[in-house]
């Protein structure tokens, strides 16, 4: 990312905002405010791909920001994953970049960590990649949403290719059916970024722990592949 281009963080939320994730917002503001254009808290009503289409509406329509970095509240979001996000992104080679964020799901009583970044070229193809190179930029098919640096001219492209039942307020992220299985709303809207012919890449080494009981993130990814092979 350029020097003179700046930032408009975007947080979802339902009310409440971790604490470590209020402290690394409070240590961003003062070491970083030069590339920190804005922020935007949104609380939701329980319907979270609102919720994200209002924070990217509020962004293009709001802001003179370049990016838009959005970040669930359930996250952190440490000074170095910043940089490194930051420093990899480039509004014509790499417009979309994601952080290294971790499902957690039980196989089985066992945890299994699913980094939410995919392979793939069609949304019924896409699979976890668990043996992601560490601290390096790799080229993605899909990620979640939980942590996406994306540049304002891949936003205004999906919203000048809106299609008039969504509008050009509401084109952005949405949940549903396709070829008769249900897709989340983070993989649709991968796929409509792929469409329109930009790339996706992610960070391996720009980590956001995720809050469930405890803070999960690449420690137990490692103990999980450890026993699984």
């Amino acid at each position: 990312m350029r020097s003179r281009e700046t930032v408009c963080i975007g947080i979802p939320h339902d009310g409440r905002i971790d604490t470590e994730l209020a402290l690394n917002l409070v240590t961003l503001m003062r070491e970083r405010k030069s590339r920190i254009d804005s922020m935007q808290l949104v609380k939701g009503v329980g319907l979270l791909t609102r919720t994200r289409n209002l924070i990217v509406k509020n962004f293009l329509d709001n802001t003179n920001a370049d990016w838009l970095l959005m970040v669930d509240s359930d996250q952190t979001l440490p000074l170095d994953v910043f940089d490194k996000l930051v420093d990899t992104a480039h509004k014509e080679d790499k417009p979309f970049v994601a952080g290294l964020v971790f499902a957690a799901f039980f196989e089985n009583e066992v945890l299994r960590p699913v980094p939410a970044i995919y392979s793939g070229d069609t949304i019924d193809q896409l699979f976890p990649i668990d043996d992601y190179p560490k601290d390096t930029v790799i080229p993605i098919g899909a990620s979640g949403t939980g942590c996406i640096l994306i540049h304002r001219r891949v936003l205004e492209a999906m919203r000048e290719n809106a299609n008039p039942n969504q509008g050009t307020d509401w084109c952005w992220f949405f949940d549903g059916a396709l070829a008769g299985r249900w897709f989340s709303e983070d993989l649709l809207f991968c796929r409509k970024v792929a469409s329109l012919g930009f790339a996706m890449f992610a960070h391996t080494g720009a980590i956001l722990a995720h809050k469930k009981d405890f803070w999960l993130d690449d420690r137990h990814h490692g103990e999980w592949k450890s026993k699984a092979h």
